[in-house]
Formats: C-alpha cells, structure tokens, sequence
C-alpha cells in the first residue's frame, strides 16, 4: 500500500476497512485506475473506470461521515437492483436533486447530464452528482457495492 492510500484509509472508519480494501482490490483486478488527491476535508479518493476512462466513484469526507459518489451512468440498464435498497437509501436517491438537462432546465455547459432511471415503479431524472450520493456505513456498504459492480459490468 501506498502512502496516500495508507493515510486515507486512517480516515476511514475502522468497522468499514474490509469494505475499503476489498472494493479496492476488486476494482483494481478489474483494471479501474485510483487517484488520491488531497481535500480541505480529507482525501478525495476516486476510481476511474477501465472501460471509459471516466469517474466511477469518489469517497468524500463530510463532518457527518464518510459518503460514496457512484456515477451509475449505465443505471437504467439494471435499475431494477435498486428496489432492493433500504427505505433510507431509496429517500436518499428520491430526495437527490432533478438533473436540469433532463427536466428542461439549463445546467452547466459541461454537465453530460445525469441519470433516468426506474426504482419502484416511478421514473426518476436525476442529477448525477447526487443521484448516488450515499452515507458509508455496514448497511449501506452492502449495497453500494452491488451498484459499482453493476456499473463494472455494464
């Protein structure tokens, strides 16, 4: 291990390291690339996916915690895994803000717009810098990590 992988994972809780190293370990093996990279609130760890080159996800350091960004760009093409998240990550992703570009709305010119998806029946066009947005705990982690593998795979 690295130095800057060492000391972000000192930042991270230490009942969520089995997560941490695993998820590294299988992106990794996958060919994702891992950039660490030094925040006023931390590390801002992120992992480049082998396929396109782009972000797949970051880790960010909050007062509150430790929170996971996945850019699920392919999550209409297995959305149905999200009706099998708990009620508190599905409030999560329903009260995550509406992309603009999809809704009409103006957006950054930059923005690649964000994510149209199904979770119980309902449609959602959601913003793709909150649309995954999670806290990071024992529950969640579970989870999360079905939706990168997902999004591996897609």
């Amino acid at each position: 291990m690295d130095e800057k992988f060492t000391s972000f994972l000192n930042d991270i809780p230490v009942s969520l390291h089995g997560f941490v190293l695993e998820l590294d370990e299988s992106l990794i093996k996958k060919g994702c690339k891992r950039e660490i990279k030094t925040a006023k609130s931390g590390f801002v760890t992120s992992y480049l996916s082998a396929k396109t080159g782009k972000t797949l996800l970051n880790y960010v350091f909050r007062k509150t915690g430790v929170k996971m960004r996945i850019y699920a760009a392919n999550v209409a093409s297995y959305d149905v895994l999200l009706n099998e998240f708990p009620d508190k990550m599905k409030k999560e992703i329903v009260k995550a803000g509406e992309c603009k570009k999809l809704t009409g709305g103006n957006c950054s010119p930059t923005c690649p717009a964000g994510y149209t998806f199904t979770m119980d029946g309902v449609e959602y066009k959601k913003c793709r810098s909150t649309a995954f947005f999670h806290d990071l705990n024992e529950e969640s982690s579970h989870y999360i990590w079905k939706l990168i593998e997902a999004e591996v795979l897609a």
